[in-house]
């Protein structure tokens, strides 16, 4: 029966652990108490010291005191609320209808400096020597020379500008005046070296007939009828003109 030992053993242990926990319990159930009572013993003093506690009055006063200071405050939050608040919104003004005219003022603008700018180029193109739009005339011709692609292009060019030079001079032999005579002959002068200049490019070319003849022709028909409306000087110019071109017509005058 050797076998029953280390139970025996092992449940006495068991058993005297049980009893030592319950040793413990019992000891700090038994100071909690008393350390209760302590406690309570204490707060009781203090109550008696004090009076038996705060009187119904002070009760009553403090109350009324805390609730006025809470809606004091409350009135000052709403009072800030509606201070900060934003201004109703108030609905866009309807944008006001411009008028038929304001609106096609750009288009107006347009039209009126376009009219202006084809006014201009058309006094520009039927000005003479003397006027104010004359250089700009000149300016334009100078550049649709430039323009020229080759040779035979710029020759047709320059026969045209002299045929315009002859036509200035038409024009400006109406009236006799010094300034007027001094405009003819630097237009004859102009007329002259364009004219060699085209017919000279149409000689290198070997083709000094037909265009260059049809030209010599209609410039003699343009110049020989102001011989009688010129003073000696400019009369001169325009017959020595006349001779040059004469060599193209074949008329051999």
């Amino acid at each position: 029966m050797g076998w029953w030992r280390p139970s025996r053993r092992a449940g006495g242990r068991s058993a005297a652990r049980s009893r030592r926990l319950a040793g413990h319990r019992f000891l700090l159930r038994g100071r909690s108490a008393a350390r209760t009572r302590g406690v309570s013993a204490r707060v009781a003093g203090l109550r008696s010291l004090l009076g038996g506690g705060p009187r119904p009055e002070f009760r009553e006063r403090l109350r009324t005191e805390l609730m006025r200071a809470y809606a004091a405050e409350r009135a000052a939050g709403r009072h800030a609320a509606g201070k900060h608040a934003a201004p109703p919104a108030t609905p866009p003004r309807p944008r006001p209808r411009r008028s038929l005219l304001v609106r096609l003022r750009p288009l107006l603008v347009f039209c009126v400096l376009l009219a202006g700018m084809f006014g201009t180029g058309v006094r520009a193109y039927h000005s003479v020597p003397g006027e104010v739009l004359y250089p700009l005339k000149r300016l334009a011709e100078s550049t649709v020379l430039d323009l020229a692609y080759d040779e035979e292009e710029l020759a047709q060019r320059q026969m045209v500008a002299a045929r315009e030079r002859a036509a200035e001079t038409a024009s400006l032999v109406d009236r006799s005046t010094p300034e007027r005579r001094r405009l003819i002959g630097q237009t004859l002068d102009d007329m002259e070296t364009t004219t060699r200049a085209a017919l000279s490019r149409v000689a290198r070319q070997g083709r000094a007939g037909g265009k260059a003849r049809e030209f010599a022709r209609e410039q003699r028909n343009l110049v020989e009828p102001l011989l009688p409306k010129l003073d000696q000087e400019n009369r001169d110019k325009a017959n020595q003109y006349l001779s040059y071109i004469d060599s193209f017509t074949g008329s051999g005058r």
